[in-house]
């Protein structure tokens, strides 16, 4: 019989090290250590204090339970990382159902590259079948990396100029067809700032790189492949400044890259000359991890194109390189890929050049323990010597660890002087059950505790901690409950809390300054509780911080209203532009709905004091969904709170109470109806305009028999199926037509223009479709609207809310299809292969994306021939939104 795994170990019982002599060795000691450790029983894991820090190369993955790394005081045990990579990871599983993951996952790339490389390299595999067991699936994950973050002077990627990318990767189980290649997307499953992926079953095949830009607009670039080719070589480069793009695939043949046309059809507004506009940027990436071979908002599970998740891919990556500058000269369509060293192949993409900041060079084979378990991680490498290790992440990982933690320890994270370089984390987190740290000082890293997108960790529990030096945040938190007591927050990054679809309640704070800070707290969809915390930027003269102390948005999924209550909080400075708290309701939308609720903060005795006197409010509202209270003496010399959002109404905080909704103010000079006089109109239809055949309004209940025009188009409209109810005092006293079963064909109304602008004072989304059934349609599907099959752009919709809706779509060379909510411009697209709008017939009331038709409300819809300006779609949403007096 086995004798008992110990319960307490040392490391220097494993030969741990301290100190540079011990480089080689302490990565694997401590996870020798931990692994001497019953699994389920756990125990110590002891690190004495040294003059000299414990140096990392690898992460040590505490995968037991109950495992807890033990020092001798939160200065005197250090653990220092030497590259970009945790020197402490809890909750990442070396396996899954009890089996670790293969060795095929680190795949022999010999017979992939081509001959110019010649020493051996072992790539990403990520679909691995195992011989008597089931198949091994696992995607890469590079938290806190060059590929997630940018460039060390871009900004997280909105900084970023030019851009280059080379990759190199295999298809196992030939065909292609439509598989994720690489990228991040953020919780709703937009690209940040990009994505990419291989599309086969679209004509020509493509490779499909797709980016947001901070104006909000996706945009995408199709490279032409070919799909019989097993290996697909490629690369690409952006200039955001010159407004150009090139590429090379290997085109019809095996290694050589040729240049190829990229298809420009989809980069959307602001790109070229004819088309000026803001200066084009890369949104940047507040928490969206990167991922090879998956593309999801997690870290773990099956995510392919954004909207469409699917089984895992068999792919092998045998290059993945990031560049900032434009590494390649632009040749003759047809020509061999070349740079200033002449022809490009393989071993240039594994190479680490100038300004080549983060590159898989694939130069590093499978790592094992004692025990023979592959410990999951995969090299990156950049310029200046920065290097650092993702993760292979099971697809199901479903598998916690609990009671795990850390104490009386110094923990470093990688840092580079003379700046920060915005890689690495000091503590990584995954699932975790009953995770604590008492009396830690956690250092430097682009995150202190920084978690990664696995599920949800709860409860965490942080006492007496210091986080110093994080260039991106100090505490980085995802699906966690955390609760934490006397922290010290000292010289973060962009914030020094941020959280996404969490739960957290922090007391006892006290922060220092920032020179960066664009908010302390970043709260993404989290319900947050602040007490006693004192943020102090007096070291600093610039408006800092930038946006706000606290800034937090709705959520969608944690179950309830999002609520945000700060107590006894204080701070020193800021600008013009500065807020004490932000609330951001229109991140989607500008209406509550099935999926996000009113969202409540409540500030007690907070910000009132000690504040720079050219903050503007104590509080402002980006959006109609925040309410709330502020108790204790309100702020002196500036607003309690502002609504900041267009068309704006009222923010909705109050003293005592809250100040009930208002609709955005009327039009200066609108005492008539502006609508008649539209450009374009060719159907304007009100219900509380409605007759009888004797010209009497008509009666509460009555089946509405004829829909009759307002616009001098005189497009009237009759019935099929079960004609609206007219009900007299649906919306604020004004009559509306209640949708039960049938709909409205105009027979007569006809377009000419190609574009439309449409508005609609609803309760539910209606179709309003110029041509049913046919090319060159506009109507709504699903939650938006779609012209021609192709080009959608969402819009928020609520079953209970009255709304204005408004669509706008562009005719000419340029298809732009823009959607608003209450005034609120809401989603732009652009495709300019779609038809221009058409009209057959059109039907009001048929949802054709329900299988059914509208069950709803209508008040009110306008129908305009042509593409109507901004001033225009501005001040025909004012109107309606001012006589239906809809609470904003």
């Amino acid at each position: 019989m086995a004798p008992p795994a110990p319960v307490f170990v040392n490391v220097r019982d494993f030969n741990a090290i301290p100190g540079p002599a011990g480089r080689s060795t302490c990565s694997d000691a401590f996870q020798n250590a931990v692994d001497a450790l019953d699994e389920n029983a756990g125990g110590v894991v002891f690190v004495p204090a040294d003059p000299q820090p414990y140096e990392f190369l690898r992460s040590v993955l505490v995968d037991r339970n109950r495992v807890r790394i033990v020092g001798e005081g939160g200065r005197t045990s250090a653990l220092r990382a030497i590259g970009a990579t945790p020197p402490l990871t809890f909750g990442l599983r070396r396996g899954t159902h009890g089996q670790p993951l293969s060795d095929g996952h680190w795949a022999d790339l010999r017979g992939m590259l081509d001959a110019s490389v010649t020493d051996q390299r072992w790539g990403c595999r990520t679909r691995v079948p195992v011989t008597g067991g089931p198949t091994s699936e696992a995607t890469v994950t590079l938290p806190c990396s060059p590929f997630q973050f940018g460039p060390t002077d871009g900004t997280y990627w909105s900084g970023v100029r030019q851009f280059t990318v080379d990759l190199v990767v295999r298809n196992d189980v030939m065909p292609w067809s439509v598989q994720p290649l690489f990228g991040m997307v953020d919780a709703f499953h937009r690209p940040s700032p990009f994505y990419a992926y291989v599309n086969a079953n679209e004509h020509p095949p493509a490779v499909v790189f797709v980016f947001r830009t901070s104006d909000g607009l996706h945009r995408e670039i199709r490279f032409p492949f070919d799909p019989a080719q097993p290996v697909l070589r490629c690369s690409f480069q952006l200039d955001l400044d010159a407004r150009t793009v090139t590429a090379w695939t290997n085109l019809r043949q095996a290694t050589q890259r040729v240049q190829v046309k990229p298809d420009l059809s989809l980069i959307n507004d602001g790109w070229t000359p004819q088309e000026p506009g803001q200066e084009l940027a890369f949104t940047p990436n507040w928490y969206a991890p990167f991922r090879l071979a998956a593309i999801g908002p997690n870290s773990s599970g099956r995510a392919g194109i954004p909207g469409n998740e699917n089984d895992p891919v068999d792919l092998t990556f045998g290059a993945l390189r990031f560049s900032d500058v434009l590494r390649y000269r632009p040749l003759a369509e047809g020509q061999e890929q070349e740079d200033v060293k002449g022809k490009v192949n393989d071993l240039r993409c594994l190479t680490v050049e100038s300004r080549v900041f983060g590159a898989l060079t694939m130069r590093e084979q499978v790592h094992k323990n004692a025990a023979g378990v592959p410990d999951l991680q995969m090299l990156w490498e950049g310029d200046a010597g920065v290097f650092g290790r993702g993760f292979f992440v099971p697809n199901d990982l479903r598998e916690y660890v609990e009671g795990n933690g850390c104490e009386k320890l110094n923990v470093r994270g990688f840092s580079f002087a003379p700046k920060a370089m915005h890689y690495g984390q000091a503590i990584g987190l995954g699932l975790v059950y009953n995770f604590s740290m008492d009396d830690v000082v956690v250092e430097f890293g682009a995150q202190g505790l920084s978690s990664h997108h696995f599920g949800v960790s709860y409860p965490v529990s942080l006492r007496s901690c210091q986080f110093e030096h994080q260039s991106d945040c100090a505490i980085y938190s995802f699906g966690q409950y955390t609760t934490a007591t006397d922290l010290k927050l000292a010289y973060y990054g962009r914030s020094a809390v941020k959280a996404l679809r969490s739960r957290m309640a922090f007391r006892d704070v006290p922060c220092t300054d920032s020179a960066v800070c664009e908010s302390v707290v970043k709260l993404f969809q989290t319900e947050a509780v602040l007490d006693n915390w004192m943020i102090d930027f007096e070291g600093f003269r610039a408006d800092l911080p930038r946006d706000s102390y606290i800034w937090a948005s709705l959520a969608d999924d944690i179950g309830g209203p999002t609520q945000l209550v700060v107590r006894d909080c204080v701070g020193s400075a800021g600008g013009e532009h500065t807020v004490a708290i932000r609330l951001v309701g229109s991140e989607r939308g500008a209406l509550g709905d099935v999926h996000k609720g009113v969202g409540w903060c409540k500030v007690e005795r907070s910000f009132n004091h000690h504040a720079d006197p050219r903050m503007p409010a104590l509080i402002a509202v980006d959006g109609p969904l925040w309410q709330g209270l502020y108790e204790g003496l309100p702020p002196t010399g500036k607003a309690l709170a502002i609504n900041t959002a267009a068309p704006g109404a009222s923010a909705r905080i109050g003293i005592g109470t809250v100040p009930p909704p208002v609709s955005a103010p009327p039009l200066a000079s609108s005492p008539y109806d502006p609508l008649p006089s539209l450009p374009g109109l060719i159907g304007y239809y009100r219900a509380d305009a409605l007759r009888d055949g004797d010209g009497n309004p008509l009666r509460d209940g009555a089946p509405v028999t004829d829909l009759q025009d307002l616009s001098p188009a005189h497009n009237r409209a009759a019935p099929t199926g079960s004609p609206a109810v007219f009900e007299t005092s649906a919306v604020n006293g004004l009559a509306a037509l209640r949708f039960t079963g049938g709909q409205y064909a105009f027979p007569a109304m006809q377009g000419t223009s190609g574009a439309a602008t449409w508005f609609f004072v609803a309760k539910r989304l209606p179709t309003f479709d110029s041509t049913p059934g046919r090319p060159g349609s506009l109507r709504s599907n699903g939650q938006g609207w779609q012209l021609d099959y192709l080009l959608t752009s969402r819009t928020a919709e609520s079953d209970n809310d009255w709304a204005v809706y408004a669509v706008r779509c562009t005719a000419g060379t340029a298809r732009r299809l823009q959607t608003y909510t209450n005034g609120y411009p809401y989603e732009l697209r652009r495709d300019d292969r779609v038809r221009t709008v058409a009209w057959s017939t059109p039907v009001l009331g048929y949802r054709p994306d329900h299988g059914q038709v509208l069950q709803g409300l209508v008040a009110t819809a306008v129908i305009c021939d042509t593409a109507l300006t901004d001033q225009q779609v501005a001040d025909t949403c004012r109107y309606l939104v001012n006589r239906y007096q809809i609470p904003m």
